[in-house]
């Protein structure tokens, strides 16, 4: 399990709750694939955005998730930092809406979005004290931003509670898993085998001419992202300041 020191995971009270599963004192089932991406099939979204900021101008792809049944998205901050015009494609959908940027935690790596309309199809959080290493588990997401549904992989979780630098400074507590994750997949749910969303694909480890990495993938935990979510309602804006040991 993740060491963090930190109390279980939030159910968030407020106008748009957040589906938090109960703790688990069965065992996991055996996982479907097949069964898992078409029930969380609708809940998952394309996002792409305008970049204008510095050096990264031009677009940004990437994925998310709908979280309340009002139009609430979570995805990675990476994905929108930057944007001068947020967009979400729905699943079943070929034109994109117009998004609105709720805020930004990008030493977290997370933004929470919204988008116009009432009665969205939404995932259900797994309790973060559910999770444990060789869990089977399945990333969705729109990797490489190819046409239509997402792409579903399969891995296990590989390890809890990892760490990685990034250019936003440091993530922490993040599950490692060898489930496939590319390009476009960023901000996309990491599943366990009973549907439920146990963290938010963020980063993938490459090689370099003295290393080698195979897949090492990275997905910020329940735990952390429900603490996030209720701050982004509560603060808003562009949080990019946290401070972190390590």
């Amino acid at each position: 399990q993740v060491q963090r020191g930190e109390s279980p995971p939030p159910r968030i009270a407020s106008e748009r709750p957040i589906d938090v599963a109960a703790p688990r004192t069965d065992a996991m089932p055996s996982i479907d694939v097949a069964g898992i991406a078409s029930r969380l099939g609708p809940s998952v979204v394309t996002i792409s955005a305008d970049i204008e900021s510095g050096p990264r101008r031009g677009g940004s792809v990437g994925t998310g998730i709908i979280i309340t049944s009002d139009g609430e998205i979570v995805t990675n901050a990476h994905v929108i930092d930057g944007a001068t015009e947020i967009r979400v494609r729905l699943a079943g959908e070929t034109e994109p809406r117009p998004a609105t940027l709720i805020g930004s935690d990008l030493s977290n790596d997370l933004a929470l979005l919204r988008i116009a309309g009432e009665g969205f199809p939404t995932v259900t959080f797994a309790d973060s004290d559910s999770i444990a290493i060789g869990d089977e588990v399945v990333a969705i997401g729109f990797a490489l931003d190819l046409d239509g549904a997402p792409s579903v992989t399969k891995g296990i979780v590989s390890a809890l509670g990892r760490t990685i630098s990034t250019s936003g400074g440091a993530l922490d507590g993040l599950i490692q898993t060898d489930a496939a994750i590319s390009s476009g997949n960023s901000g996309g749910p990491l599943v366990n085998a009973a549907g439920e969303v146990i963290g938010i694909n963020t980063a993938v480890a490459r090689g370099s001419a003295t290393t080698a990495a195979s897949n090492i993938g990275f997905a910020i935990s329940s735990r952390t992202t429900l603490t996030v979510i209720e701050r982004l309602r509560e603060q808003g804006g562009d949080d990019r300041q946290q401070g972190f040991l390590g």
